[in-house]
């Protein structure tokens, strides 16, 4: 991750590409933001030795609004094909993501589910009820039958899901001159705000699809979405194995805040159990499998 003293320059977003191990991990950047609020975690989980992207996708990541606006389905289409070429170029895959990127993974688990080796959900946002949203919230919805409204802009306030206050200073500088950050960008339009809430109503019917182990991370005083909404999450899935983990010390963007060193160790931690796991039920398959094709030869 770059420093208090290194601003962004205004460029084209790139996605994040980091080659390791043969278990790949696919991980979503939230609503009109870029890879650089996952890059410290994802570089971490490199280290570890896994395989890590985290992809820009046209119409949903800041500054890649390309031709004509892009629809939820296409912003899934587009995370789905990630998964799938991951699936094919990896032993393991393991999907996640932060804030509605979370939302994404989880939707694209429920249709993989049976592929994949875990998911895992930071700052899930299934309901924006956290402290830190504005007033006007609950009437977005509202939005839909004001042609007008869609084009307004919602200017991103303090503490920008920090409560770290250095990183926050450092947020707020580099919203201002170059109108993005690591924590996302410095505006969000209604129209997108409102693809958000299209893409949370597809999500929630279809959480019980999910069994693959489900790993959850969210703040306590998450000012953005509540805890509620990976309390959700929990119990819908149909996982085999579930780890749900509330953080004292740190605000939505837990990626990058205070407790940002605890949460990468409990994603390396949950992927390395996930492959433990898969490795011992494909080596009980075997012993099976190879038990019956003794009897088999026994008998004939």
């Amino acid at each position: 991750m770059s420093g208090p003293l290194d601003l962004p320059q205004s460029a084209s977003p790139k996605s994040l590409i980091l080659s390791g191990g043969r278990h790949g991990v696919l991980l979503f950047h939230g609503l009109s933001s870029s890879p650089l609020e996952l890059q410290f975690v994802a570089r971490g989980i490199q280290r570890a030795g896994y395989s890590v992207r985290v992809p820009v996708i046209e119409g949903y990541t800041f500054g890649h609004h390309l031709g004509q606006p892009k629809t939820v389905g296409q912003w899934v289409a587009t995370a789905l094909k990630e998964l799938d070429q991951m699936l094919a170029t990896y032993d393991t895959v393991s999907v996640g993501g932060i804030c509605l990127g979370a939302v994404l993974a989880l939707r694209v688990a429920a249709l993989r589910s049976d592929r994949l080796a875990s998911v895992m959900a930071l700052s899930t946002a299934l309901h924006y009820d956290g402290w830190g949203n504005p007033w006007f919230t609950p009437l977005l919805s509202l939005a839909r039958y004001t042609p007008f409204a869609r084009r307004i802009r919602v200017r991103e306030r303090s503490p920008f899901g920090l409560k770290d206050e250095r990183m926050r200073a450092w947020v707020a500088r580099q919203m201002k001159e170059v109108g993005e950050s690591d924590a996302g960008a410095s505006h969000l339009r209604v129209a997108d705000l409102l693809k958000a809430r299209e893409l949370i109503a597809l999500v929630r019917p279809s959480l019980s699809d999910i069994t693959a182990p489900v790993l959850l991370l969210h703040a306590k005083e998450d000012e953005c979405a509540t805890p509620r909404s990976s309390f959700e999450v929990a119990s819908r899935v149909q996982s085999s194995r579930i780890r749900c983990v509330l953080l004292n010390d740190c605000y939505h963007m837990i990626s990058i805040d205070r407790e940002k060193e605890r949460v990468l160790t409990e994603m390396v931690q949950f992927l390395s159990h996930s492959e433990e796991e898969r490795s011992a039920h494909a080596s009980g398959r075997s012993k099976v499998l190879s038990l019956f094709e003794s009897r088999k030869g026994t008998d004939q």
